[in-house]
């Protein structure tokens, strides 16, 4: 369809909301009242230089936003559920999961009002009519399987070459000679990647791709590719059954999305460092996060197309994205249209549903504020 460990603490996330000018202001509520009626309400975008309003309010009747898509976003449209209908009563969000690719699909045939994403939209998709708009900063966590190892360093590199089948073992030279010091056993390598079209599949690979040639030329980056034949390689689906894979398999290693990095962690995973552009080697962290997104969001398209992976700048995370949710800005009725507008304006407002505290539950990061306004432009042409 495509081509192309440190849980951060309330106040971390704050003060890089801040530094970085992260989220927008918009108010992103409206009446509780489920009488209210369709009456709008004009609400004011992010700073930046872009000015647009977007029309907002409870709607006459009530309205379910279905969702399914990225099991990486998932957890966090879930909690957004509560709070959205108390600021909405007529708003409903039934999220789900199934991957990226199905949130895509579903969302481009109406079986669903919204799909979620961790891809962005393709040429030929966003020619179609289709929009993605971001309402979250993201990352990916690499996990492995080797009890008593901890700390582990990998670069993209490596990591391709285990996903080739090329390093079998996690004593192999490769592997060894970045972590000088480091007894590693003698255990087979097992790679874990998704069955189902996953934007978590779009953005390991997309890594991978830009930090091998190889893997760049033969495999690429897509929601789904051709793995090659790695020897003993396993296959799970969403970011639940990643983890409990790879819990289960001693010498694994798994791209996992951070919203499950408990789950991991519990599951007695250990978290790998990647190594960043700038050759430092980092875990996804809000401050590591951070940086990635300041260093690789400042020219953000009209489009909202962003590539955030492997961004240039020190310690900055290596496997960056922004959540997408996927529209047509066409929508049956007025109601329905309202509805989804209510929902991304609450989503993406620091006093909605992009709080530190609503965001922290999934390690999730505020929109940087110079991207709101084009969020706001977009939101604004769904009709």
């Amino acid at each position: 369809m495509h081509k192309a460990t440190v849980i951060p603490l309330l106040a971390a996330t704050a003060a890089l909301a801040a530094a970085c000018g992260g989220g927008g202001s918009h108010a992103g509520s409206g009446s509780s009242s489920g009488t209210s009626s369709s009456a709008t309400t004009a609400v004011t975008p992010g700073s930046g230089s872009t000015t647009s309003s977007v029309k907002t309010g409870n709607p006459p009747a009530p309205v379910t936003v279905t969702e399914s898509g990225s099991s990486l976003l998932y957890p966090f449209l879930q909690e957004l559920v509560t709070p959205l209908s108390g600021a909405y009563s007529n708003v409903k969000l039934e999220p789900a999961a199934g991957g990226s690719g199905k949130g895509i699909t579903d969302a481009t045939n109406g079986i669903t009002t919204i799909g979620g994403s961790d891809a962005y939209l393709n040429g030929a998709e966003l020619s179609s009519g289709l929009m993605n708009i971001p309402i979250a900063v993201s990352a990916q966590d690499v996990f492995y399987n080797l009890p008593g190892v901890k700390n582990l360093k990998l670069t993209g590199s490596v990591l391709a070459q285990m996903y080739e089948g090329k390093i079998t073992t996690w004593n192999a030279p490769a592997v060894a000679q970045l972590n000088p010091g480091v007894t590693l056993p003698s255990t087979k390598v097992v790679t874990i990647h998704r069955s189902d079209s996953s934007g978590d599949t779009f953005l390991f690979s997309g890594f991978l791709s830009k930090t091998d040639s190889t893997w760049a030329s033969q495999v690429g980056q897509n929601t789904t590719v051709t793995w090659p034949a790695a020897p003993g390689a396993l296959t799970a689906n969403g970011n639940p059954g990643m983890v409990q894979a790879c819990a289960k398999v001693p010498g694994c290693v798994a791209y996992i999305g951070i919203s499950a990095q408990s789950e991991a962690l519990a599951a007695n995973l250990e978290e790998a460092q990647l190594q960043d552009k700038s050759g430092q080697f980092v875990t996804a962290n809000s401050t590591t996060i951070g940086n990635a997104v300041k260093n690789a969001a400042g020219s953000v398209p009209s489009n909202l197309v962003a590539d955030l992976l492997y961004s240039a700048g020190t310690d900055s995370y290596p496997i960056v994205n922004f959540e997408y949710i996927i529209v047509k800005p066409t929508q049956p009725d007025a109601n329905t249209a309202l509805a989804i507008r209510d929902f991304l304006t609450f989503a993406t407002s620091t006093s909605g549903g992009s709080t530190p505290a609503l965001l922290a539950k999934e390690n999730f990061q505020a929109l940087p504020s110079n991207v709101i306004p084009k969020v706001d432009a977009a939101v604004a042409k769904i009709s």
